[in-house]
């Protein structure tokens, strides 16, 4: 539930009173504020009428996107961890990581995981990594996963084996903001808002988000968002926003060899954004990869999707909460979105001296496609293909 108050003064006149329920998010900055409203709660009912009448509140259902298809991430799915099995490690050959770190590592690049949070007792993640500004809700902590995926996402983009971990990420070297959350609106809005903050004061900030709406019909738009809003006003600051295209193709009634129908939902399909699906070890098409070419495009403002995609191996080892596992049916299209996050660290990372200019955000997503190695496919299967570092 969505608390949404007409000015700031009415938002803290109402914060001065004394609640009962414990809130999630407090966003001066969009005069809300969120909770959970556990059902039969009679008393707490009671008081957001009683906010509502006195300070001009008004309730609204706080909108929650999905995890990417969870039953890819169910730990009953996970195959036993052999050392045979193919890794990152194969997928950073796969993409040209390594022979990249010869130029960039991804120095001085924040990459914002957008996730459940990520697993700090890792030594993947030391604490020179760490941006001080990692966001979770109120009396939480980023650096804890409450699922695993966040942990996964992070190792893929910038992991480091510097202090004994077992991987290295796509962008060893980049900065690490951890941005916990339950996929809320009001959330996903305040997480964003920070990543406005970092970027107006002069940082290179690359967002991943493995998060959408699991479907196989288009799903109707967002309600009394915020996201979409702080979204805007972070690209608009500079951030860059990787997304996962979706796990939905199957689910949508999709052939694994058909480009069609469209499961690219709602805002993955702007052009403003870079929307990444997913290949296996053998460059075929995973059969849940969502296909384009986006829910509204041809729409002002979308672009046809998705704009590339990642390598996931079949069986593939990969850091997940607190261990390494290994997936059966790979790390879906939420593992692809951070190896691009991580490519784009890394470009950004090399072209941040003095003697040249930083790339601007849709530079940057051009030179991401050009650079893609096709695989045959359709383009609204496989976009410009499969990534491939500098």
């Amino acid at each position: 539930m969505k608390l949404k108050f007409p000015s700031i003064d009415h938002l803290n006149a109402a914060l001065s009173t004394e609640l009962t329920v414990p809130l999630a998010v407090h966003h001066a900055g969009r005069n809300a504020v969120s909770f959970d409203l556990a059902d039969g709660n009679e008393l707490a009912s009671i008081q957001i009428e009683a906010l509502e009448r006195e300070y001009g509140a008004t309730a609204v259902e706080d909108y929650r996107y999905d995890l990417e298809d969870t039953d890819l991430f169910d730990p009953l799915n996970f195959g036993p961890d052999t050392a045979e099995a193919p890794s990152l490690d194969d997928v950073l050959e796969e993409i040209g990581a390594r022979s990249a770190w010869a130029q960039s590592r991804g120095r001085n690049v924040i990459i914002a995981i957008v996730d459940t949070g990520i697993d700090g007792t890792r030594p993947e993640f030391p604490a020179w990594k760490r941006v001080s500004q990692s966001w979770a809700p109120i009396g939480d902590d980023p650096w804890q996963d409450w699922q695993g995926h966040g942990t996964m996402c992070a190792c893929i983009a910038t992991a480091t084996r510097a202090e004994g971990g077992q991987f290295d990420g796509v962008a060893p070297d980049a900065r690490l903001m951890s941005c916990k959350t339950r996929f809320y609106d009001l959330e996903l809005a305040a997480i964003y808002d920070e990543l406005t903050t970092l970027a107006r004061a002069g940082n290179v900030v690359i967002a991943s988000n493995s998060f959408g709406s699991k479907t196989g019909t288009p799903p109707p738009e967002p309600a009394d968002s915020d996201f979409l809003p702080a979204l805007d006003d972070a690209i608009e600051a500079g951030v860059m926003p990787f997304f996962s295209a979706g796990n939905y193709h199957d689910i949508a009634g999709g052939d694994p060899h058909a480009h069609e129908p469209n499961s690219i939902w709602l805002h993955k399909g702007r052009h403003d954004v870079f929307t990444v699906g997913a290949c296996d070890e053998r460059m075929a098409m995973w059969y849940y990869s969502s296909r384009g070419l986006g829910q509204f495009y041809p729409s002002p403002g979308t672009s046809a999707k998705p704009d590339a995609v990642g390598m996931t191996p079949a069986n593939g080892r990969i850091l997940f909460g607190s261990d390494v596992r290994t997936m059966p049916v790979g790390w879906g299209t939420s593992g692809c979105c951070p190896q691009a996050a991580g490519l784009a660290a890394l470009i950004m990372s090399r072209s941040a001296p003095l003697d040249r200019p930083t790339l601007s955000r849709q530079e940057l997503f051009a030179h991401i496609c050009s650079t893609a190695k096709s695989l045959g496919h359709h383009p609204a299967s496989q976009g410009a293909g499969l990534i491939q570092c500098p």
